[in-house]
């Protein structure tokens, strides 16, 4: 029997519009260096008062980027960028008192502008966005290198409101995925920072605690950015799915065999591979049960100050499908801290070779996660580092704290 095919009514192009800003987050309160930025190019380049990137809200036209303009919202309908919108091509005023269409708006009425030139900003699907613009109180022009110059600058804008929009909501769906808050125990605490090179990154890290287990996990995928986020949220979840079973007693190696093997296959089509450390911490005992899988960046600093390094001998996930890994054991007595990095930490250091000298330093200065971990962001904003900065922390305490 046939079926009646229910067609919702067609968009209106204003109200794809409108949707196109809502999924961009942009809107009223929004306001950005990085916009601004543009803004104050336009404006120096052009020789003009003003200069801003305007979004039209609905109503109200709003203005992430704003240059000799405080950027208060007004009225869509008293803007330029309203016809400018509307017609969806570039439009030039060179007197806005002596044409009809602009005669009447309140700035131009109130002496304000006189001059202006808008450029619209489209998304992939055609929607304008937003408006690139530039006006004076003295009438002007705008052809030539002039012209060409803004046109330029208006593929900046597009990319900026679409490209940066869009990593700023994969950054923050990227740390809302780590764990929220500092874990903290009678005589455990732990913490981790992940500090991406660009705005996301494929460094990661995990914890949580069931029957009396720490089960916690960081890794490092080959590269930067959003390809190798996405590969690092993936590896993330099937070690995560494992954590019932690594609670109970299950042998770390066959567990993380099995991980790396069932993602074989994506690591391979993806052209990555992942090191890391998992780990599961008896919270009675202090007993680790760790598998390294190409990593090779774990300390204990003892309660004495002592360092020592625990590394495995297996290989990265990705790198072959027949791959194994082996559980290996450590243990943390009262007053013991345990750090687990990935190798950007190595670029803020003056000699990477011999790491855990100085590692080991910063981990026995900090009597608590949360502030060696505050050491460590201070130091990479200090240094810039290459590569991503993922650090996790646990702590014990000495037993005179107990």
């Amino acid at each position: 029997m046939a079926h009646a095919v229910l067609e919702r009514p067609r968009l209106t192009e204003e109200e794809r519009r409108q949707r196109a800003v809502d999924a961009l987050g942009l809107g009223e309160d929004v306001r950005e260096e990085r916009f601004d930025r543009i803004s104050r190019v336009a404006r120096t380049l052009l020789g003009a008062r003003m200069s801003t990137i305007t979004v039209l809200d609905r109503d109200r036209a709003c203005y992430p980027g704003a240059a000799g303009y405080d950027g208060t919202a007004m009225p869509r309908e008293q803007t330029f960028c309203h016809t400018t919108t509307l017609q969806r091509s570039l439009l030039v005023v060179p007197d806005a008192r002596a044409d009809g269409r602009f005669r009447d708006l309140g700035l131009v009425a109130a002496g304000e502008v006189a001059f202006y030139a808008g450029v619209p900003l489209t998304d992939a699907q055609d929607n304008v966005v937003g408006v690139l613009c530039v006006f004076d109180p003295e009438p002007g022009t705008l052809e030539g290198d002039r012209l060409q110059s803004f046109l330029d600058l208006a593929v900046w804008a597009e990319q900026e409101l679409l490209a940066s929009t869009e990593m700023s909501a994969a950054a923050r769906v990227q740390a809302s995925l780590l764990p929220a808050h500092p874990l903290r125990l009678p005589d455990w605490e732990a913490a981790g920072v992940c500090l991406p090179a660009l705005a996301v990154g494929g460094d990661f890290f995990d914890y949580g605690v069931s029957d009396g287990v720490l089960h916690l996990g960081l890794g490092d995928v080959m590269g930067k950015g959003t390809g190798a986020a996405l590969v690092g949220a993936g590896v993330r979840a099937a070690l995560r799915a494992t954590h019932l079973d690594v609670v109970a007693g299950a042998d770390l190696g066959a567990s993380a065999t099995a991980v790396a093997r069932s993602l074989h296959r994506d690591l391979d089509r993806a052209g990555a591979f992942a090191a890391l450390v998992e780990a599961a911490v008896d919270l009675g005992t202090g007993e680790i049960r760790f598998v390294d899988a190409g990593l090779g960046l774990m300390l204990v600093v003892r309660a004495d100050g002592r360092v020592e390094r625990h590394v495995g001998a297996d290989r990265p996930f990705g790198l072959f499908a027949d791959d194994d890994w082996t559980e290996r054991r450590a243990a943390l007595g009262p007053g013991d801290r345990l750090l687990v990095f990935t190798d950007g930490v190595l670029d803020l250091l003056e000699d990477p070779l011999h790491w855990w000298v100085p590692v080991g330093e910063l981990v026995a200065a900090h009597r608590d996660p949360e502030s060696l971990l505050a050491a460590l962001s201070a130091l990479t904003r200090g240094r810039t580092p290459l590569d991503d900065v993922t650090a996790l922390a646990v702590y014990r305490a000495p037993c005179g704290d107990r």
